[in-house]
């Protein structure tokens, strides 16, 4: 029985970690492409929290729990807004964490499907301040210690543990990463 009880754990730890290329990042751009803002103090900005499909999540997602670290709340005036097809959104993006579902599978524009839209406004310089996704202060699901995103699977609606990448206010150029393929693959593409 003892053997059993180990066999499911690890089957269960393996696959929420096997989730490779699907994340949920923090941009400046709706198609992911910049992660890097420049705001001056006293003037209005925009981010986009988006979900990267990929690996588990390469069919899209109807839902996703995260929250949004390090972006500076006590002096600059945010308003985070979700997607207006989502059908749920309770809990603070910037705060403690949110939680975010879809009445159907979203999956977006090339890979990328917008979460939230943050509107602010900037009273102060903030210089190379780096904003994190991670995981909700208090998960929904006490196995999910991690951003999630929920795959378009009715009835059963898996969740999958995703990579939270970083956004950099007024700092140096950040690196987008670009996911790697085989030669084959490339290959197939020309067939």
């Amino acid at each position: 029985m003892k053997l059993r009880i180990a066999l499911l754990l690890a089957a269960l730890c393996l696959a929420a970690g096997s989730a490779s290329a699907q994340s949920i990042g923090i941009y400046w751009d709706t198609s992911a492409a910049t992660c890097n803002g420049n705001t001056a103090p006293f003037s209005p900005g925009t981010m986009y929290v988006l979900g990267i499909r990929g690996g588990a999540a390469s069919g899209g997602l109807t839902g996703a729990e995260l929250r949004v670290d390090n972006f500076p709340v006590s002096t600059w005036f945010p308003s985070a807004v979700a997607n207006p097809s989502a059908n749920v959104a309770i809990g603070s993006l910037l705060g403690t964490g949110a939680n975010i579902a879809f009445a159907s599978c979203q999956t977006g524009t090339a890979n990328v499907i917008l979460l939230y839209t943050v509107s602010y406004f900037a009273t102060d310089v903030q210089s190379n301040r780096i904003l994190s996704v991670l995981r909700h202060s208090a998960p929904s699901n006490p196995n999910f210690q991690c951003p999630l995103m929920v795959l378009c699977d009715a009835p059963v609606f898996t969740k999958v543990c995703v990579t939270g990448s970083q956004g950099i206010i007024n700092g140096p150029p950040c690196t987008v990463a670009v996911e790697t393929t085989s030669w084959s693959a490339v290959k197939n593409l020309f067939n």
